[in-house]
């Protein structure tokens, strides 16, 4: 067999101080060891016992313990202070945009509430028909017989009041009632 080099021992090393190569490998090694100087320096190096210092001071473990804890809590507490901010800020953005349908009558405006009916409560009475709607507009209509976010085919449709006077119904053009339930009191301009 031909002689071995310094770089195939050097890789074999290793295996051969944890004793893990087999007995052929093994004499091939110590043979070079007996021979190479260089490899046999590398081999003692090896061989030589390494001693990791164990500290028992743990203070400085428990001192970063305490802050690793310390920075979690402050992380978690101020994610659920952007998340309900974000949450509260959401909810005002989309209740000052949302753009509910209103209808103004007699100083009143009114608010679309339920679903449309087919027959007007008994005692309910024809006030009058809707002159003109504006659209997009965030404040409720100012003149009576006038509309806000009403879709435009509602222009000129009848209203009735029911007897309570608390609901206005607009009939639209094909037969249904809309109700609008009071929601507030506009001052009228003379």
């Amino acid at each position: 067999m031909s002689e071995v080099t310094c770089n195939t021992i050097g890789d074999i090393l290793p295996l051969y101080v944890d004793g893990v190569v087999s007995d052929d490998t093994r004499n091939i090694v110590a043979k070079h060891l007996e021979t190479c100087e260089k490899c046999r320096k590398k081999y003692e190096a090896m061989k030589s016992e390494v001693v990791i210092p164990v500290e028992d001071n743990v203070a400085p473990l428990k001192h970063f313990k305490k802050a690793w804890k310390r920075k979690k809590m402050i992380l978690v507490c101020s994610t659920i202070l952007a998340t309900i901010a974000v949450i509260f800020c959401a909810f005002f953005i989309f209740n000052h945009f949302v753009y509910q349908e209103k209808i103004a009558v007699n100083g009143a405006v009114y608010t679309q509430k339920g679903e449309n009916i087919t027959e007007l409560p008994s005692g309910s009475t024809e006030l009058g028909y809707l002159r003109s709607i504006s659209h997009r507009s965030a404040s409720g209509p100012s003149a009576d017989f006038t509309a806000t976010n009403l879709d435009a085919k509602y222009a000129g449709c009848p209203i009735y009041q029911s007897e309570d006077s608390q609901t206005v119904y607009l009939k639209d053009y094909s037969g249904f009632y809309i109700p609008f339930e009071l929601t507030e009191y506009i001052a009228q301009e003379n």
